[in-house]
């Protein structure tokens, strides 16, 4: 029943469809192009959303599994604190003029790259990462002198820390 129906359908549709059929091409064609252009914008998302924190959690997972495999330390949970946020710095057009007197005006402009019609985006010269206030590792052998003074020193060497910005201490037992 559905099948005759469908059938009656595609047989009322099909004069139309030779009738503009140059109109369907190009509409279908528009239609690619656009999610071609979704597609692609895709990755430049995903690339955003990875340099966010220029990579702090895998940072900070890859020195808490390291840390853990100290002898003694045991189970290892680090906590991070940063100084400020991510700052970018882009690329300027400095424009300078003077008058005869001794009055000179600097004008100062975004430098921006088009990519084709799917707008401007500024040009990053540079991203300067936050850096770290300090450090707090828990961790299994956290009451054992020696854990904790190897912990501190892999943590100060990673983070760039001074002793006196980490602390160790004991986990609790669960």
């Amino acid at each position: 029943m559905w099948k005759t129906e469908i059938l009656k359908w595609g047989t009322n549709l099909m004069p139309i469809l030779q009738k503009y059929k140059y109109v369907f091409v190009i509409l279908l064609a528009g239609l690619i192009m656009l999610y071609a252009g979704a597609l692609r914008d895709k990755p430049e998302q995903e690339i955003k959303q990875e340099t966010e924190i220029f990579g702090l959690e895998n940072f900070k997972e890859d020195l808490q599994s390291k840390l853990s495999h100290i002898e003694g330390a045991g189970q290892v949970e680090l906590l991070l604190s940063l100084e400020g946020s991510e700052e970018t710095v882009y690329a300027s057009n400095v424009r300078q003029s003077s008058t005869g007197d001794d009055n000179t005006s600097y004008e100062n402009s975004l430098t921006v790259l088009s990519d084709g019609s799917y707008g401007e985006q500024p040009v990053r010269t540079k991203s300067i990462c936050p850096t770290f206030r300090g450090a707090v590792v828990l961790c299994e052998g956290g009451d054992q002198i020696a854990v904790r003074l190897a912990v501190t020193e892999a943590v100060s060497a990673a983070c760039g820390l001074g002793a006196d910005k980490i602390s160790v201490l004991k986990m609790q037992s669960k």
